[in-house]
């Protein structure tokens, strides 16, 4: 039997081991005692060494509350949707997409949790750089949470299902517009799909806001969607769905937030019914009926609900309703009308609506 070379097969190895060192090549995952070899764990080592400075601590921040992991991802690269300092190596930034995604996953296992991730002592920091600054902006103030002190009833009760966070972000979102859901019936013969994207995006003819996170909203997806659900169950019931009282207490008024988006403080829309009758004829019958009782399109001698319906109907004259046909008519946007046209016609379509 032929015995082993081993002084030749020691050398090998150790030539082989020199030669992947010499080029770089890490330790297969699992075998290696770093400990940002963790994603979680290197996503809160770049946080502490990156976002603290402005954000403050996560548990101040909250950033990725409401988000789902695609949504964070897009808002930690920064740049137009996210962060007002693009981070992603792509845009000019720091980050490799391996970081970026270590990043999203801190924060939503910090989310999950409700509470900092168990973590090991993290390495020290590197040498800072300067932070980069976006044009105009000397610093960047910590980003506040919307999230409101909450008794531990209420918060039990919110996190019960999506139907009552929704009741709640209704309440302490939209009530200080809307007031309650039974008497502003915004989604009323709506689909949700509609409703959904109009609190996304908001209606700047009705001074609405955007409510979406990345539109400057203080809204997630998911905290959206919690709203349109409750909106759904609302419209589907046909009165307010069984929810704990507790869920609906309208947040006091904060007169920083409130003011300026009361719809009460956009003039009434002022037009003359007749000049908007003869314009109806030309422009609308076709569709709306003679005297808009509905044919093509949908009847327009109805109620409408909401606190502003002139505001309602003015805005989707001007715009129109996507995915159907009825186009926009505002000049401005390539349609036939001024806005005194408009207006006339709003005069108009309000002189029908009954009780």
């Amino acid at each position: 039997m032929r015995a082993p070379k081993w002084p030749v097969a020691c050398g090998v190895a150790l030539t082989l081991a020199l030669l992947l060192a010499l080029v770089g090549v890490q330790p297969l995952a699992g075998q290696t005692d770093d400990p940002l070899a963790d994603p979680v764990v290197l996503g809160a080592w770049l946080y502490e060494g990156n976002c603290v400075r402005c954000h403050g601590g996560y548990e101040t921040a909250q950033l990725a509350r409401g988000m789902d992991e695609a949504e964070l991802i897009a808002a930690t690269e920064g740049g137009r949707d996210g962060c007002k300092i693009a981070w992603a190596r792509r845009d000019g930034g720091p980050f490799s997409a391996r970081e970026i995604e270590a990043l999203a996953a801190y924060m939503l296992a910090w989310e999950a949790l409700g509470g900092p991730p168990a973590l090991p002592p993290l390495p020290p920091q590197p040498t800072p750089t300067p932070t980069p600054t976006p044009p105009g902006d000397q610093a960047l103030e910590p980003t506040p949470s919307p999230t409101l002190a909450m008794s531990a009833e209420l918060k039990l009760a919110v996190e019960s299902s999506t139907l009552a966070r929704g009741a709640h972000l209704y309440t302490t979102q939209c009530y200080r517009c809307h007031q309650s859901y039974e008497r502003a019936r915004q989604g009323k013969n709506l689909a949700l799909e509609t409703v959904e994207r109009t609190i996304t995006n908001g209606k700047s003819a009705s001074s609405m806001k955007a409510f979406s996170r990345r539109k400057g909203g203080d809204l997630g997806l998911a905290e959206i969607r919690a709203i349109v659900a409750y909106i759904g169950a609302w419209e589907s019931l046909g009165e307010e769905p069984a929810l704990p009282d507790v869920l609906f207490t309208p947040p006091t008024p904060d007169p920083v937030k409130s003011l300026p988006i009361l719809p009460v403080q956009v003039a009434p829309v002022t037009g003359d019914a007749v000049s908007g009758g003869e314009l109806y004829l030309v422009y609308c019958a076709l569709c709306h009926g003679a005297a808009g009782e509905g044919d093509l399109g949908p009847a327009l001698a109805r109620p409408w609900q909401g606190l502003r319906p002139d505001l309602t109907i003015r805005s989707i004259i001007q715009r129109g309703v996507p995915g159907s046909i009825m186009p926009t008519w505002s000049d401005a946007t390539g349609g036939p009308l001024t806005d005194q046209q408009i207006d006339d016609l709003v005069a108009l379509i309000q002189s029908w609506a009954t009780p």
